[in-house]
Formats: structure tokens, C-alpha cells, sequence
């Protein structure tokens, strides 16, 4: 109707579906925001890991949108999961202090963390528009994060590797979309 408002658009954070395997919302400033996935790559991407933990592997910047005014905008969103269920399996353990990593940990001053293993899901979705384009499952391989945040428990999960992350999406961020 004339005069009428349109609904007020959702952050970009909440793009991503609770699981894998759900529906994006489209309703969110990715639609301003961003150009459709089409045309030559690289198609630039975003991460969203609102449903993984902290520290996943980065993008190469020219794989990479500018949130900034003026910059390479989204084409992509990357909606990132750990898969966790059957794969609680422990890798190691590994002793993080609040010192330097070049200083030998002290047991007793040293938190005992359990690495176990993981595998990440990596959705990819049209950003302008919600449309699912692709999965990739990543298997943990990383063997320990240098860094530990405190107070975050006993247990952290193996991070994906960097190399076999970015073969998987090459072909999403590199190919060429017709019209």
C-alpha cells in the first residue's frame, strides 16, 4: 500500500539458519548490501560462525568482502557449523599457561585442555538473495590452537585446515556464474 513502511531488515549476523541443512533468511541487510552471485570470481564471501566457535580459519583478501563503504561487497555467506555428534572422540591433551609459548609449561601452573576432534560444515548462500549455492564439510586438522581463552572450559575442538578449507571453496569463490 502507499505510504506504507516496509519491514525493518535483520542484521546479517542473523542470515544463517539455526542447522545445517535449513533455510537462510533473506530478510536481512545482505540485500542491500551485496551484489548477486554472478559473473567472474573471485565472488567475494563472508564468514558467519554465530553457530561454531571462535577462531576458525581466515579467508585470502581477495577472497574477502569490505564491510566498508565503497569496498568489494558480499556475494557469498559462508554459514559455518561444527559437527560434533559421533565425532567426540579426544585427539590430545594439551597444557596452556598464561606465559609466553616459548617458556615450558609448568603443570601447576598450566590448564589441561582435551583437543577432540571436529568437522565443520561451511553452507554457502547467495548473500543478496538467501539461496543455497553449495556444502563443503571440512574435517578438523588442525593439532592445537596456539591461544586458549580462559575460563572456556576443558575442552576445545580441532579447528579446519587452512589449505583443505580454502580447496573446498575455491570452486564457489573462483568459478563463473552465467546471468
Amino acid at each position: 500500500m502507499l505510504g506504507e513502511t516496509p519491514p525493518a531488515l535483520e542484521p546479517r549476523s542473523e542470515c544463517c539458519p539455526d542447522r545445517p541443512g535449513g533455510v537462510a533468511r533473506p530478510d536481512t541487510h545482505y540485500r542491500e548490501l551485496s551484489e548477486p552471485y554472478r559473473g567472474d570470481g573471485p565472488h567475494r564471501m563472508e564468514l558467519n560462525a554465530r553457530h561454531a566457535p571462535d577462531g576458525l580459519v581466515d579467508l585470502p583478501a581477495q577472497w574477502k568482502a569490505d564491510t566498508a563503504a565503497g569496498g568489494p561487497r558480499s556475494r557469498l555467506v559462508a554459514c559455518v557449523y561444527q559437527e560434533s555428534v559421533g565425532t567426540r572422540r579426544r585427539v590430545k591433551d594439551r597444557l596452556y599457561t598464561h606465559q609466553s609459548l616459548n617458556v615450558r609449561a609448568d603443570p601447576a601452573d598450566a590448564t589441561k585442555v582435551a583437543l577432540l576432534k571436529a568437522t565443520h560444515i561451511f553452507e554457502l548462500y547467495e548473500a543478496k538473495t538467501g539461496k543455497p549455492v553449495g556444502r563443503v564439510r571440512v574435517p578438523g586438522d588442525v593439532p592445537c590452537p596456539a591461544h586458549y581463552k580462559e575460563n572456556s572450559g576443558v575442552s576445545i575442538f580441532q579447528e579446519p585446515d587452512v589449505e583443505k578449507l580454502r580447496a573446498a571453496l575455491r570452486p564457489y569463490v573462483e568459478r563463473s556464474v552465467g546471468a
